[in-house]
Formats: structure tokens, sequence, C-alpha cells
């Protein structure tokens, strides 16, 4: 939702919804629609964080949304989004920080094999040409710069 308005409507449809209104055939359109989507996705990821804190600071969650949205958007969208969320950060919140301690997957409700998938996602998300582009613009963004007094 990007607007009151929107809000408003949503509560407004919401408000008049009632248990059991769906038909056989609408559920089996849901259906059809969520294995479309299944299908294109990577990693079973719902963004729930129980994975995080991550003990060296990888973006779990962030890597493997920007992974789906490679196959559920486009490449492109996926690594543009990568570049905001996770690659441009301050902190740098990276796969390859990963120790593969497994903390992560002892907490994730879905069984993800966590460590495996973050290897698949960096070589998707990050392909050699974006390391370097990444890694060079972090340098500009984050370079100490010094200032002299005159």
């Amino acid at each position: 939702m990007n607007s009151l308005e929107m809000v408003e409507e949503n509560c407004r449809i919401a408000s008049l919804a009632q248990a059991g209104q769906l038909t056989e055939e609408d559920l089996a359109v849901l259906e059809g629609v969520k294995a479309k989507i299944r299908e294109k996705e990577k990693v079973g990821c719902t963004g729930c964080r129980y994975c995080m804190p991550c003990p060296k600071g990888v973006d779990i969650p962030g890597i493997f949304r920007c992974y789906n949205a490679m196959y559920t958007e486009s490449k492109s969208a996926g690594r543009f989004q990568f570049g905001q969320t996770v690659g441009l950060t301050k902190e740098p919140a990276f796969a390859t920080q990963c120790i593969r301690c497994g903390k992560c997957e002892q907490h994730c409700p879905q069984n993800i094999p966590i460590r495996e998938k973050l290897v698949e996602a960096d070589k998707a998300l990050r392909p050699l040409h974006y390391k370097i582009a990444i890694n060079l613009a972090r340098m500009y963004m984050f370079r100490k710069t010094s200032r002299h007094k005159l």
C-alpha cells in the first residue's frame, strides 16, 4: 500500500469479507498463482528474520529476497535491489562474510539450507563485474577524507 486511500480501501474490502466466501474455483486460482510464484523462486524464505542476527552481519533475508527477485522480476531488478539494500550499506552484509556456523539454520522455520543457498545467491547476485562495481562504489561512498585546518 502506497497511500492512505489504499489502506482505507483494503480495510473497507476486508470488513466486507466473510469466512467461506471463496469458491472452489477461487481457491484453485489462488493455488495456481502460488505455484507459479514458487516455480520461479530460488529460496522459500518468508523474510521472518528468525535467522537473524547473523554473528558476522550477513543480511540473510535481504540476500534471499534479492536472489528471488532476480527470477520473479528480472536479473537486473534483483541485482539493483541487492546493490541498494545489501551491497551499498555502510556495514557490509555480503554472503561471503558467512563463517558457516549454522546458527541461522537452527532457527529457520522453513528448514532452508541457508549456508548452501547463500553461496548460490552470492554467485548469482555478484558476478565478477558486479563485485568490482560494488567494491568501487563502496570505496567512493565510504572513503575516509582527511581534512586539514588552514
